[in-house]
């Protein structure tokens, strides 16, 4: 047989390719190289979800214009989190101070926990109805508050709460339902204390427990604080704020591992850090995925060629398409985003499927007995136009997103288009060029063995049985896919976009589970639409008009922090105040009479016990909630019993310790905060201000949503009713909500672009209506058999697994284009092209598109796995639709 002798003979394409194939592969491989530094010295990475939309659209100028005029909102926001809002506040204040230190940084550091204004009208900026309560319950907890006060001991508190017990019960019910309300209000809250200590907690003595409940705004706002930080960003970064990110993780870790902290938590989250965790995640998870995906291509190759030598010619053609492929995106573009980062996991699936067609058909040529060259020639002009217009479906498919407006999908319409060119013409020139020089080093039984891979299926037994039993029965074939397409299209109508970004990242997530905590926390909505005023006035009646609407929480805004109702608040604090002078603590002291707790506890039970008999007998509805604190009080005593040998004694002193160690300074710090004066606009201060009143003038207003408005009906309910009174309505919601849309909207207009391309390509590839038609039928099965399976496993559209769309709609199409133009030029039956090279090609073609896209399912990033997840369910959908109904409908329809 010959080798690589006879290469004048042949014309055309490939006679050049065989007269010159070192330096076909010599020019490529420098293409290669010089692809590859380029890449490296000059791609960019854009990280922004602002970098993929477009730049005049309405909502973009008025987020430009509202950063203009308040600077950038992008802000680490640091959430700190303490069952002693003191502590948290501490805890603020620590890392606000050596945060702010760092000016290479961090542009702004803002803590409100940590502000004089704060700590001096705090109270003020509380409803009045909260500090009626709060005066209410001082005065049920006075009683004890003054014994505490004394003498800050477990001793005291529970023999004065035996005592009032026991005079109220031998009373028969004296000093009357005040009395009962002091009494069941103190049990209540050290019952809470008593739970938290049983949790883990020191189970702190809460001021703001006793006095406003632990559900009231200021004890919500106490627990969970809130510090933002405005990175300084690095623009030739991979993710600008990475540093700024790394550097509050350290300080926060630092603080955490000292003792005063041990019950605080933080997390962080915000735009810049979910944006780091989406850029990080996704590209270690694409990274890994690219790996596998080459691996998975190879063993794949090596079961479709069953020798080494064919393998590394596909493979060599593929690393070469995929390095200039870059370098041209690198020289057209310039860069990658967040959606044209699976570039490379798209062309390897894409690139590969060429080069099985030449390889496969190569294959069968040399089992029929063709010398080397002859085999090569047949391989690669039997599929030149198959190939060409097959790679038209797929890059007219991804160049139809240049007429989108969004764009990152136009700029990943360029980038694939361009690439599935660069991987035809590596198809037609590299890998002829290889295989001729492959050529002399073949061994016989390598090539025999080839040849039986290539025909294996056709020569075997066991085969042509299920040849007959796939093939035999095209309109019981066809019937079947009827019902199982009509069954499909419920799905269809029922799918959705998913317009919850958070949905993309990864599970368990810290960014993502604190933006959650943020979103459900009143007192600290993270996530909120912005509304410009032009004035004072305008701004208070926007604010009425946006509070009166059903979507909306609350607005906060400048004259947010100057109280309303402050006559009557004064009013009442000045009233508690009062009250409060006569409690006068002293310093505390471990005072733990160890000898005497045993029979304290004792009768502090039996009193407790005795008051639930009484309220039960007199049928008070106090009742329920003394047996509460007695079946609490109960397991506490319990658990104290186990450790008597152990560590009874050090739980009693960090019971005593947790609960009453900070109660003077508490008290202390309370007396003080009851000092308040009287607050004006211009009591506020700069730092306050500046976020609220711009560079011009402007009043700028945070509108907090009602509910979460993560998912689009919520998050459209709420837009829709803000813009209402504010048309101009800006803020994260808006930038989410608008990109998204616009993402769909775009996606949508080009699936219907490309379908009207792939119908042209159809028409022009066979020159008839009816095989134009017979090609749309993988394509019509195949993605709604996939969408079926999307709605089966419970998998949405989103703004990553959407992008495969027009993948399929190509794949859909190429595949066929294949089998269509081998069973029309050749005359092969439909059955024997499925059977044959083409057939297997085609096989061989989408499962290494599967497996390159079913990579992606390792990825943590749940965006990333839902591209390889659609795309599997994409492919086997395609796949049933190649092997079983094309060839039905190829069997019914004949060679007209």
């Amino acid at each position: 047989m010959e080798k690589n002798s006879g290469a004048k003979r042949f014309a055309g394409l490939f006679g050049f390719v065989a007269r010159h194939p070192r330096l076909i592969l010599a020019v490529a491989l420098l293409l290669s190289a010089l692809s590859v530094v380029y890449t490296r010295e000059r791609m960019e990475f854009l990280t922004g979800r602002d970098d993929l939309m477009p730049k005049n659209a309405p909502f973009q100028r008025d987020y430009r214009a509202i950063r203009a005029e308040f600077g950038d909102r992008e802000e680490i926001a640091v959430v700190i989190e303490s069952a002693d809002a003191a502590t948290a506040s501490r805890f603020g204040e620590r890392l606000q101070e050596r945060l702010a230190a760092d000016r290479t940084r961090f542009r702004e550091v803002f803590f409100p926990g940590g502000m004089p204004f704060f700590r001096e009208h705090g109270l003020l900026l509380m409803p009045l109805e909260d500090i009626r309560n709060l005066r209410k319950n001082f005065t049920m907890a006075k009683p004890v508050l003054k014994e505490l006060a004394t003498s800050p001991t477990v001793q005291t508190l529970f023999t004065h709460l035996t005592g009032r017990m026991d005079a109220y019960v031998a009373g028969g019910g004296k000093g009357g339902e005040a009395e009962l309300a002091g009494i069941t209000f103190m049990l209540d809250k050290l019952g809470a204390g008593i739970d938290a200590f049983g949790g883990g907690e020191k189970g702190s003595f809460s001021l703001e427990e006793v006095f406003l409940g632990g559900d009231s705004a200021l004890a919500r706002a106490g627990r969970m604080q809130i510090l933002t930080v405005r990175p300084v960003k690095d623009p030739g970064s991979f993710v600008p704020a990475v540093e700024a990110i790394g550097a509050v993780r350290k300080e926060v870790k630092a603080l955490r591992a000292l003792p005063e902290f041990a019950g605080v938590t933080v997390g962080l989250t915000g735009t810049p850090v979910l944006e780091y965790e989406e850029m990080a995640t996704s590209e270690r998870d694409i990274t890994i995925a690219t790996v596998l995906s080459l691996a998975l291509t190879v063993v794949l190759l090596l079961l479709a060629f069953r020798g080494f030598l064919n393998v590394m010619a596909a493979m060599v053609t593929l690393i070469v398409a995929l390095c200039v492929s870059f370098g041209l995106a690198t020289l057209v573009v310039g860069h990658l985003n967040i959606l044209s980062m699976v570039f490379a996991i798209m062309l390897i699936g894409i690139g590969i499927e060429y080069g099985i067609q030449v390889v496969l058909r190569y294959q069968e040529e040399l089992g029929l007995g063709a010398g080397e060259l002859e085999a090569i020639s047949t391989g690669l002009n039997r599929n030149i136009w198959a190939i060409v217009m097959a790679a038209a479906t797929i890059a007219a498919a991804f160049f139809t997103f240049v007429f989108t407006d969004f764009k990152g999908i136009s700029e990943l319409g360029i980038i694939a288009a361009l690439g599935v060119c660069v991987c035809v013409l590596a198809t037609f020139t590299v890998l002829p060029a290889v295989l001729v020089l492959l050529a002399p080093y073949r061994k016989r039984k390598e090539e025999e063995r080839e040849a039986r891979a290539a025909t294996i299926l056709a020569r075997s037994p066991r085969m042509k049985a299920l040849e007959r039993f796939l093939f035999g029965h095209p309109k019981t074939v066809i019937g079947i896919t009827l019902v199982l397409c009509a069954a499909s299209i419920y799905p269809l109508v029922q799918t959705r976009f998913d317009y919850n970004l958070m949905n993309l990242q990864a599970k368990g997530l810290e960014p993502v589970e604190y933006a959650y905590k943020l979103m459900r926390s009143k007192e600290n909505s993270g996530y909120f639409a912005e509304v410009v005023a032009s004035s004072a006035t305008e701004a208070r009646e926007l604010t009425r008009r946006l509070e009166a609407l059903p979507a909306v929480d609350h607005v906060v805004s400048l004259a947010t922090f100057v109280p309303d109702d402050q006559e009557a608040k004064l009013v009442e604090l000045a009233a508690l105040r009062r009250e409060l002078a006569d409690v006068k603590p002293a310093p505390y002291e471990e005072d733990l009479r160890v000898m005497e707790l045993p029979t304290v506890f004792e009768n502090f039970r039996n009193s407790v016990e005795r008051l639930k008999l009484h309220l039960e007998r007199s049928k008070k509805p106090e009742a329920k909630r003394v047996g509460a604190f007695l079946a609490t009080l109960d397991r506490f005593f319990a658990t104290l019993e186990k450790e008597k040998d152990k560590n009874a004694l050090g739980m009693l002193r960090d019971f005593q310790g947790g609960m009453l160690a900070s109660f003077p300074e508490k008290i202390g710090m309370f007396a003080d905060s009851l000092a308040v004066t009287p607050v004006t606009e211009a009591d506020i201060p700069p730092q306050l201000r500046k976020l609220f009143v711009g560079k011009s003038g402007k009043y700028l207003l945070q509108v907090a949503p009602k509910e979460e408005i993560f998912e689009r009906e919520p998050l459209k309910r709420f837009l829709d009713q803000v813009r209402s009174v504010a048309p101009r309505t800006n803020g994260e919601p808006v930038m989410v909500y608008e990109s998204m849309t616009i993402m769909r909207d775009a996606y949508l207009r080009a699936f219907v672009y490309a379908f009207a391309a792939i119908v042209v390509i159809l028409f022009v590839t066979f020159r008839s209506v009816t095989y134009t038609l017979v090609g749309l039928v993988p394509l019509v099965v195949g993605i709604l058999l996939m969408v079926g399976g999307m709605w089966l496993f419970g998998i949405s559209f989103n703004s990553a697994n959407i992008i495969v769309m027009p993948l399929i709609l190509g794949i859909a199409v190429d595949s066929g284009i294949y089998i269509i133009n081998r069973f029309r030029r050749e005359g092969d039956d439909a059955a024997t092209v499925i059977t044959g090279s083409t057939g297997l090609g085609v096989v061989y073609n989408t499962l290494t598109i599967m497996a390159s896209f079913g990579a992606l399912m390792v990825a943590h990033h749940q965006g990333v796995f839902s591209i390889g997840a659609v795309m599997s369910l994409g492919m086997v959908a395609c796949q049933a639709a190649f092997v079983l109904v094309l060839p039905a409908v190829l069997t019914l329809v004949g060679k007209r």
